[in-house]
Formats: structure tokens, C-alpha cells, sequence
């Protein structure tokens, strides 16, 4: 019901609402303050440092919570929980930030330092510049990520490989996110909310791993089977239980292995793809560039994270900088897009960024300009104010509406584009009818393809289907229908008098046909009247000079006769039986060796094909010029004359046992003139000399003029 562009808003607004809810819930949490600022904590080997934001660090023994104490574990300050050796362990860290959060909260919190000193800490509001870098960072790949996926999956076609593909990236935000309020926390925050966000974590890398493995399964090709792909997701609901129910002992066997186990069995199905793909070169190239962005993405967070979890051997890497390489796979996807069309995607990618980028260039410029009224005093502020309404938005509005504005043509518009597409196209390539290159013409549609007419189209209906979103119009030649999606590069979808111009465009088609018909129709009376008049005075005076003339110049006139009488025929546009051709070619070649006393020895072996009227005078004209080059300018005494078919084509080979004398002119012209009669045919003349004898060979293919 809505367009592909209204889609896509809400998509990206959807993106938009997540990350103001990530970051609201970060700003909720508290920041420590001691008496002389504000303070951080962070995770020093087996100490818990603590840092005023003035030079002053001391080690923290101790928490004062109430009237109790809490030892200063340094790992209060972990960045991930999980990475603890078991679920009891992790469950006590929450405990303990539940009460730390509480006794802050309630003004009971102090720490104690390991000389002696007594701080108390009280609670302040976190701000935007207080949230560290590490936040921002995770936050904004994870969307990044899933502003990608998102304008994959809003256009593209519902298949496996897409579905999944938009899964990782979903995958991706939630966990990234999640894992950015509590990494970055200012070391208090409610126990509660720490499981939950440590909860959609693993529930975001499980549906990650999942996804990615189920992809790697169906792209480029799809799966053996639709319960393969299943069992990725069985796999993760089962991980999804046994991790949140803490079914066993560490996350290690109930998270981390699940994580790497999935992934792996998935990584296995880019090598079932690479056996599927082999001899299509475009799905192959496809594939590498697949496999390579998902290592490249992966490869470090799972040899910095993930390994070093399972072994409980070393020190995790941190992982909000290991987040961000996940943005490398995705990256690699958009160029995939670019250079091996990934997921059948057409140029709506371009025009959607261009539009995205176009859209956020405006708003910086908005808030470029909104920040100078703050710079100084009222003079300044009525100038910015002058600047802003009388430069900066009429000539914004003028640029947006130049290069974003779509305007509904009228019928003025899309007649000047459908007429110069269609005749282009007819022109360019003659099978060709030009519906499409005008239907592409006038609706820009972000794909247009062409399927086998089926019932769903009956006679020359245009049909609406996906509720506006595609349109089907038959060919006029009725036996394909174009298939146009997604109208005005997504911007809207196609209505009923989208139906109605895409009829006037059918139209046009017809009008044209008619045009060159009426065109066709005009020159072949024409040409049939040029005939007539050649036929009745030209030929009536040549049958005079032939009684009247004298006797030596009969054979030129009935030459000329005869060439008349070609002429005439190719006119009329007759064809001829190939087996005809070749006996009237035989009978002039050896009524015309008889006058200058040369023996003629001829050889047919033809298939039974027809010539149209172009063909046969070509192919007439060049045999006779062969036997003139031999008859005149050669010392023949015989000529041999063979006419055989090979390999789908005609073969013609005249042999003389004379050679020109001195390589007189006329002949080189004469062989240069059978050269381009035979290259106008699609085929080749060769010529040469053979000791004593000269030969000229002409092949022509038969399919180009075959019945």
C-alpha cells in the first residue's frame, strides 16, 4: 500500500527511533561525583581505579553501601560479563551493581581509598559530551549496519538470502546497542537492566550467527532443502534457552560455543556454494566478494573475543572497538552491490543514497546555519536571519526541487520521452518493438524485465499487482509481458492512470506501425510505378535496337536485357529457389563462354533454400564478374565453375587456367567490387593465384537467407 521511497522513511526512521531509545537509556544511567568532580572508574590488573577527572587516581579498596562493605573487585568495572568463567559469577556482578546503583541512588555511597580516605559519591546526570567515544562508536556502526540491510531488504526480492541478510543487520544493532549503554557505563547501573541488555547481547550474536549461516546457505544459490535453513534458527531458539535459562554451568558451553558452533556450520555452506557456482563465473566472483567482507568483518571480533572466552587463557580484547569491524562485512556488501550486482540489485542503490546523503547534506547545512544566530549579538543575529530567509532557503528549495522533485508528466511530457525511446529502439535494433525502452522512458522504474505471457495478462490489458507496486504490460508481438517495478525510482507506486499511460503508450506503438506501414506501403507503389515505366519505354527500345541493330552489337544489347531484366525483378522483391538462380547463372556463364571460346565445366551439389530479390542480385552480380575478369582479362582456355554448400553456407569457387596480364586495373576494381558484395551478404571473397591458374572463392552463410 505504500511506495518504495514511504517505505524506506519508515525503515530509516524506524533505525532512528531505536537509536534515540539506546541513547536515552544511556543518559539515564547515573555518573559518580566526588566532592571535588566527577569521577570514573575503570579496571587496572587485580585493582579498581578510580579517576576525578582532575589528575587524581587512587586505588579503591572498598564501597561503603549503607552500613555495609563492598569489596572493590576490579571486575565491577568489566566491559563484558560474559567473559566471566561461569553464570554464578555473573549473576553476582549484577547483584553487586544492583546494590552500588541503590546506594547511589539513595545518597548512601562512599569509597574508600587505599590510604585511608573516605569519599563520599553522589549522583549526576550524564550528559551528550559525557557519554565516551566507545558509546557513539558502537551505537552508530550497529545502525550504520542496519540502515544498509534495511535498504537491501525494503526493495529487494522476498528470498531466503535476503530475509537473512536484513536478519544480521537487525542482529547486529541489538547487540552493538546493548552492549554500548553497559560497556560504557560509568560503573552504576540497576542490576536488572545489566541482565536484560547482557540478555539481548546474546540473544543479538546468537540471531547474528543464525542469520549469517543461513545466508551462506542460500546465496548465490539456494539451500538443498528449506529444513537446513530451518535448523540454523531451531539452533538458535535452542541457544536462546539454554544461555537465558542457565541450563549450564558457564556461558562458555552455553553461549560462546553456540556462537562459533553456528557460525562455523554456516561458514561450511560458502563452500557448498563455491561447488554449486562452479562454471557460473558471475555467481562465483559474487561469492568471493561475499565470503571475503564476512571474514574480514568477523575474523577479529571472534579471534579477540570469542577465542580467548573459550579458553579462559587470555585477556579479551575490547569489545567495542571489536563491534566495529562487524561494519566491514557490510561495508564490503554496499561495494558488492556496486561491482557484482549482489541480490539482483539495479540502480535504485545509487538513488536511494544519493537521496539518503542528499536528505542529511540539507540538515547539516540547516544546522550549520542555525549555529551562527548563537556567535554574537542582535546585529548578527537580524543579518543571520536575513541571510538564512532570503538566501540560503529559496536557493535550497530551488536545488531540492531540481534535483529531488518529481513532477506527475503530463501527456506532452511522456509522449516526448516514449516516441524518440521507441523509435531509437526500433531503429537500432530491428526485432526490437521499443515498448520497453519506452515504457522505461516514462515510468523510470527501478526494474524492468520481460517474463512469458501468461494468463494473467489477456489480450492487451496493463494489470496492477502488489497493490500498486509492480505493473504488468503486454508486447504488442504477444507472446512476453514487461514486468515494471517500483515507479519513479521508487518515489511512488503506479496508479490507475499509470494503467491508462502505459495503454496510450501500446497506443503510440500501434500509430507508429501504422506510420511505417502507410511509409512502406507508399514507396513499394512508387517503386512499382518506376517499374512499369522502365519496363514499358526502356525495355520496348531495347527489343527495337535488338531486330533493328546491327549484327556485332545484338550480344551487348541482349546483355543489356538481361541486366534490365534483373533489375526489374529486383525490383518486385520475387525471391528465387536457389537451384533456379543456379541454372540461370549456368546458362549465361556458358552462352557467354561459347562467344569467346572458352570450355566450361560446371558443378552443383545445392540444398534446397530460397533467395530473396537482394541476395540473388548480389550474388548474381558477382558471379558474373568473376567470369567477366576470366573471359576478359585473363588468357583462359577453360573455366570450372563450382557451387557447393559447407558448413551452413554457400560456396561458389571459379577457377581459370589464365592469368591477367601486367594485373590490369580493371581487374583489381572488379575484385574489390566482389569483396563488398559478398562482406553486404555477411560473408567473404578470396582470391589468388595458383601456379598457373587463377581462383576466386566465395562463401556466404545460408541461414541469412535460408526459407
Amino acid at each position: 500500500m505504500f511506495s518504495l521511497r514511504a517505505r524506506i522513511i519508515a525503515g530509516l526512521l524506524a533505525v532512528a527511533a531505536y537509536g534515540l531509545l539506546a541513547l536515552g537509556v544511556a543518559l539515564s544511567l547515573p555518573q559518580g561525583a566526588l566532592p571535588q568532580g566527577s569521577v570514573t572508574f575503570q579496571q587496572d590488573g587485580e585493582r579498581l581505579r578510580a579517576d576525578d577527572g582532575r589528575g587524581g587516581v587512587f586505588t579503591v579498596v572498598a564501597f561503603e553501601v549503607g552500613d555495609e562493605r563492598l569489596p572493590a573487585d576490579p571486575l565491577l568495572a568489566v566491559e563484558e560479563p560474559d567473559v566471566l568463567p561461569d553464570y554464578a559469577a555473573m549473576a553476582a556482578l549484577f547483584q553487586d551493581h544492583e546494590r552500588l546503583y541503590r546506594a547511589l541512588r539513595d545518597g548512601r555511597l562512599a569509597v574508600l581509598g587505599d590510604d585511608g580516605q573516605r569519599l563520599p559519591v553522589s549522583a549526576v546526570e550524564r550528559g551528550l559530551t559525557d557519554l565516551p567515544g566507545l558509546f557513539w562508536l558502537q551505537l552508530l556502526c550497529g545502525l550504520a549496519g542496519m540502515v544498509i540491510c534495511l535498504l537491501v531488504w525494503i526493495p529487494g526480492q522476498r528470498e531466503v538470502a535476503i530475509h537473512a541478510f536484513a536478519l544480521t543487520g537487525l542482529s547486529y544493532v541489538l547487540f552493538s546497542s546493548a552492549a554500548a549503554i553497559y560497556s560504557t557505563r560509568a560503573l552504576f547501573i540497576p542490576g536488572d537492566l545489566f541482565a536484560l541488555l547482557s540478555g539481548l547481547n546474546h540473544v543479538g550474536a546468537l540471531l547474528f550467527s543464525a542469520s549469517l549461516g543461513a545466508f551462506l546457505w542460500n546465496y548465490p544459490r539456494r539451500a538443498p532443502s528449506a529444513w537446513l535453513t530451518g535448523a540454523f534458527y531451531g539452533a538458535f531458539l535452542v541457544a536462546i534457552v539454554i544461555d537465558q535459562g542457565r541450563l549450564t554451568a558457564s556461558p562458555v558451553s552455553g553461549f560462546h560455543l553456540w556462537v562459533m558452533g553456528i557460525f562455523l556450520i554456516g561458514l561450511a555452506g560458502a563452500g557448498w556454494q563455491g561447488w554449486r557456482t562452479r562454471g557460473r563465473p558471475l555467481e562465483r566472483a559474487a561469492l568471493r566478494w561475499v565470503v571475503i567482507s564476512i571474514v574480514a568483518g568477523t575474523a577479529f571480533f571472534a579471534g579477540g573475543m570469542i577465542l580467548p572466552a573459550i579458553k579462559q587463557s587470555a585477556q579479551a580484547a575490547s569489545q567495542g572497538l571489536l563491534f566495529t569491524t562487524f561494519l566491514l562485512m557490510y561495508a564490503g556488501m554496499a561495494l558488492g552491490v556496486v561491482r557484482y550486482r549482489l541480490f539482483d540489485l539495479e540502480r535504485w542503490w545509487f538513488s536511494l543514497w544519493s537521496w539518503l546523503l542528499g536528505g542529511i547534506v540539507v540538515m547539516l547545512t540547516d544546522l550549520v546555519l542555525a549555529s551562527l544566530l548563537s556567535l554574537s549579538g542582535p546585529a548578527t543575529l537580524s543579518l543571520s536571519l536575513a541571510l538564512v530567509g532570503w538566501c540560503y532557503f529559496p536557493l535550497r528549495q530551488y536545488v531540492w526541487g531540481r534535483l529531488f522533485a518529481r513532477r506527475e508528466p503530463g501527456l506532452d511530457a511522456w509522449l516526448a520521452r516514449a516516441l524518440p525511446a521507441m523509435l531509437r529502439a526500433r531503429h537500432e535494433r530491428l526485432d526490437d518493438s521499443g515498448v520497453q525502452d519506452a515504457l522505461r522512458a516514462v515510468f523510470r522504474p527501478l526494474s524492468l524485465e520481460q517474463t512469458v505471457a501468461d494468463a494473467a495478462v489477456s489480450g492487451r490489458l496493463c494489470v496492477l499487482e502488489d497493490n500498486g507496486a509492480t505493473l504488468r504490460v503486454p508486447d504488442p508481438a504477444g507472446d512476453r509481458v514487461h514486468v515494471l517495478r517500483h515507479s519513479h525510482e521508487g518515489a511512488r507506486l503506479f496508479t490507475r492512470q499509470d494503467v491508462d499511460v502505459a495503454g496510450l503508450v501500446l497506443s503510440l506503438h500501434e500509430l507508429v506501425n501504422q506510420s511505417q506501414t502507410a511509409r512502406a506501403e507508399g514507396a513499394s507503389e512508387e517503386r512499382n510505378r518506376i517499374r512499369q515505366d522502365i519496363h514499358d519505354d526502356l525495355g520496348a527500345k531495347l527489343l527495337h535496337l535488338l531486330h533493328a541493330g546491327a549484327e556485332e552489337y545484338r550480344p551487348l544489347v541482349r546483355d543489356a536485357i538481361r541486366d534490365l531484366r534483373d533489375l526489374l525483378q529486383n525490383m518486385e522483391g520475387r525471391s528465387v529457389r536457389l537451384d533456379a538462380a543456379a541454372s540461370q547463372w549456368r546458362e549465361e556463364t556458358g552462352r557467354r563462354c561459347e562467344d569467346h571460346g572458352v570450355e566450361l565445366h560446371w558443378h552443383q551439389v545445392l540444398p534446397a533454400v530460397t533467395l530473396d530479390a537482394d541476395q540473388y542480385s548480389e550474388l548474381t552480380r558477382i558471379v558474373r564478374e568473376a567470369v567477366s575478369n576470366a573471359l576478359r582479362h585473363a588468357r583462359a582456355s577453360a573455366l570450372e565453375v563450382s557451387l557447393t554448400s559447407e558448413q551452413g553456407g554457400l560456396v561458389i569457387v571459379i577457377v581459370n587456367d589464365g592469368l591477367a596480364e601486367g594485373g590490369d586495373g580493371a581487374v583489381g576494381r572488379g575484385l574489390m567490387i566482389m569483396a563488398n558484395r559478398a562482406r553486404k551478404l555477411g560473408g567473404e571473397c578470396q582470391y589468388g593465384s595458383e601456379g598457373d591458374r587463377w581462383r576466386v572463392r566465395l562463401h556466404a552463410p545460408l541461414v541469412r537467407y535460408s526459407a
